[in-house]
């Protein structure tokens, strides 16, 4: 896929002795002051920084990003908004990082450095701030160009970033661990930018298979004979529409003994959906690809663990499909079997990522890991719940509850938890099965998708997240940009990582 390579290092030097095409210094609104470092730079510029802000050219407002050419050492100085002082945090910080990355980058400038300490007012670790920083920079500068042909060869792209430091700590970890997390946020984005009628179930299986040879996993494929012998109903019911058959893949990773049980992460991987019978109106059909978006994440949140090597034991599963209109598809008012046994109603066959999520989790039961997350583009009600903002999320178990809002608030990935409530079963029984796969229409989407999901998953501690609006962004903006976002990767891993 379509990429390019950009080297990240931590230099500890004066900001007046080096060299490079642009130099990103952080303003406060509040505190348009310089420290000693930046007051020498700035006397050998013959006071150009300090001129340029007394005269009112640059106010140090959020989302603020002004450049100065010098034609010295260092071509051009980059001031940087960082807003009030008060509203201030790694937020900020992240979408200030990533905005002036993105500008540089677009102007044609293929290095540049960061004067970190400018970008902390005392409130950050050092340790977070360089992680952030390039963190921030690696997400900003994604680009998907893969299809494109017209003037691929003058895509601009940034080559090197430089983090300079007066910390005497060495920060490797935290570089190390903020470009592997990078690579598979930007991995995650372009498999699920990759258009449907490339990125079929066989291909996204033999993209596992090759991954997990290069990472050192180990990697299962069940195709749909075997899926068939699972008895897996719920999956191939959805499967059966179109020509691309199922597949179910199955990745494991074991980085602490074997004693500990393994975590589990289920990924929808719907490679296209129509929307079966009840056909996606337009515009509604379009970014379907997109329904891809958990399967893709959870695949590289195990690679990354193991390239981190996590000392923990990891288990993904991935069911992967497409849902199409044809002869074969099935209907509403069929009764499909789970393989845990139980029998569902189908109303909607556009609600079909919960069905191929039921056979998956009842999988993951029977593996009877220590808790199991699922990832899902489950609900358009997602949208309504949070907007594009955050994404909704349930949890059934307190300590696993406080895991991923930890995760959440170090990620910087917001998240909401929703209730299940006892009363929102009610909606999902049915006359002719053991229970229907939505709720009545419009009333409380996210949670009933979720609760006709906890059947499936006995007693095990069980977190379901919903990306089915945080999967896609329409603008570019901070570290996203337009079309897939990486969505959970940043803040699953934040949550494996510091695992107890």
């Amino acid at each position: 896929m379509e990429k390019a390579t950009v080297s990240i290092k931590i230099l500890r030097v004066e900001i007046g002795k080096i060299k490079d095409n642009a130099l990103l210094v952080g303003f406060l609104k509040d505190k348009l002051s310089f420290d000693v470092e930046l007051k020498k730079l700035d006397s050998n510029l013959n006071g150009v920084i300090g001129s340029y802000i007394k005269n009112g050219n640059f106010k140090g407002e959020s989302g603020e990003v002004k450049s100065i050419f010098t034609n010295k050492d260092i071509k051009s100085i980059v001031l940087v908004g960082l807003g009030e002082e008060a509203k201030y945090s790694l937020y900020v910080l992240s979408n200030a990082i990533a905005d002036a990355s993105k500008r540089l980058r677009d102007n044609g400038t293929d290095s540049f450095s960061i004067f970190l300490e400018s970008f902390n007012n005392g409130k950050f670790a050092d340790e977070g701030l360089v992680e952030k920083v390039a963190l921030s920079s690696l997400m900003a500068l994604y680009k998907f160009i893969e299809y494109k042909t017209k003037d691929k060869d003058k895509a601009k792209w940034i080559k090197k970033i430089t983090i300079l430091t007066n910390s005497k700590q060495s920060f490797d970890s935290e570089i190390r661990y903020a470009c592997t997390v990078a690579d598979c946020v930007n991995k995650t984005r372009s498999l699920v930018n990759t258009p449907p009628n490339v990125a079929t179930p066989r291909y996204i299986a033999d993209y596992a298979k090759e991954l997990a040879k290069q990472s050192g996993l180990r990697c299962i494929v069940f195709d749909e004979r075997q899926i068939e012998k699972m008895k897996m109903g719920c999956f191939l019911g959805v499967a059966q529409g179109s020509v691309q058959k199922p597949r179910l893949v199955v990745l494991e990773y074991d980085g602490a003994g074997k004693r500990q049980k393994p975590i589990a992460i289920v990924g929808k991987g719907i490679t296209f959906d129509s929307g079966g019978l009840n056909l996606k109106p337009y515009p509604y059909i379009l970014n379907m690809k997109d329904d891809k978006g958990g399967a893709a994440a959870a695949i590289h949140i195990i690679e990354a663990c193991a390239r981190l090597r996590l000392p923990i034991n990891l288990r993904v599963i991935t069911p992967l499909c497409e849902n199409m209109p044809s002869g074969t598809s099935f209907r509403p008012d069929d009764v499909l079997r789970a393989c845990n046994g139980m029998t569902v109603e189908i109303k909607n066959t556009d609600a079909e990522g919960r069905l191929i999520l039921a056979d998956a989790l009842a999988y993951a039961a029977e593996q009877k890991p220590q808790a199991i997350i699922d990832i899902a583009t489950l609900t358009g009600a997602s949208l309504i719940v949070l907007g594009n903002v955050g994404t909704p999320f349930v949890c059934t178990d307190e300590n696993l509850r406080k895991k991923v809002n930890n995760a959440s608030v170090k990620s910087l990935e917001k998240i909401w938890e929703l209730p299940l409530w006892q009363e929102y079963e009610e909606s999902l029984k049915s006359d002719v099965a053991d229970f229907k796969h939505i709720g009545d229409e419009g009333e409380a989407g996210v949670i009933t998708a979720a609760m006709f999901l906890k059947n499936f998953v006995k007693d095990i501690p069980w977190v379901h997240i919903d990306i089915g609006t945080t999967v896609w962004s329409k603008v570019d903006k901070g570290v996203l940009t337009k079309g897939a976002t990486g969505a959970t990767v940043r803040l699953m891993m934040k949550m494996l990582r510091e695992w107890k």
